[in-house]
């Protein structure tokens, strides 16, 4: 809105209807422009509507201005052969003034004009494009649906191509790099058992194949004791763990910590006995 009352206030008033179609002009020698855009380009031109409407139809006239549904036909067949789907075109049409409809109507007739298979635009210019994938998921279907194809498109394509396999995730990516040793030490600083460790480092793609070893190492060198630590949990709370209610709530607040039964129990009698 700033920007157009900036425009409005710097352009010079058309004191004569020359001016308006010397207005006209100079943006259609600048660019295509659908009749909807250059309308407001002349409003701000010149409040005389007479004079917007007898420039229009000279323009149509001189062959120099295209209808909405030609412009919006000749965009989308250059779109399509430029290898954008159907989201892109509607998305940059919409944003030129044109009612949807126009736009839905002119794809459709594009498409059946010239055999147009948005699938086939996608799947070619994804196996030409990426013979392997070196980027993740999230952000090879984000450069897809720039160009205007849906995620289910993108899905199909995906499934097709010979590297399929080995395209991975922001997750998987970020796992790939992951020190598992820290990781652990992490969550055990954070008061998490055994159990809600082994969940959250898959949940996070983290190959768990050497975690019982590295678990019985770092008790073995002292840096981790899940007994200890279900212990100070279970401290930082004021559960009274006599009573029989109470107790039943400590024990499920230190099993969604991931303790197993034998740490609280230990930490139970711990707090009992002191």
């Amino acid at each position: 809105m700033k920007n157009s009352r900036l425009e409005h206030n710097q352009v010079k008033k058309a004191r004569r209807i020359e001016s308006v179609m010397n207005s006209a002009m100079w943006h259609l020698t600048q660019r295509d422009m659908t009749e909807s855009e250059l309308l407001v380009k002349l409003r701000v031109k010149t409040d005389n509507e007479e004079w917007i409407a007898d420039t229009i139809e000279k323009l149509r006239g001189f062959g120099y201005l295209k209808s909405d549904t030609e412009f919006a036909e000749q965009f989308t067949e250059r779109s399509f052969s430029s290898e954008f789907g159907s989201g892109y075109i509607l998305d940059k049409l919409k944003h030129k003034g044109l009612n949807e409809s126009l736009i839905l109507e002119a794809i459709e007739k594009v498409k059946a004009e010239l055999n147009i298979d948005e699938q086939t635009i996608l799947i070619e210019r994804m196996n030409r494009n990426y013979q392997e994938f070196t980027l993740s998921k999230e952000k090879l279907i984000s450069t897809f649906q720039k160009r205007g194809f849906s995620y289910d498109q993108i899905q199909v394509a995906l499934c097709q191509h010979q590297a399929y396999e080995q395209l991975k995730s922001n997750l998987e990516i970020k796992a790939e790099k992951a020190d598992l040793e820290k990781e652990v030490l992490k969550y055990v600083r954070k008061g998490k058992g055994l159990t809600v460790i082994r969940q959250e480092l898959r949940q996070r793609k983290i190959d768990t194949t050497d975690l019982d070893s590295l678990i019985e190492r770092l008790i073995h060198s002292e840096e981790i004791d899940f007994y200890a630590s279900c212990l100070e949990q279970l401290e930082k709370k004021s559960y009274d763990v006599t009573d029989h209610k109470e107790r039943s709530k400590a024990y499920a607040m230190l099993s969604r910590k991931g303790f197993s039964s034998d740490e609280i129990k230990f930490a139970m009698s711990e707090i009992a006995g002191g």
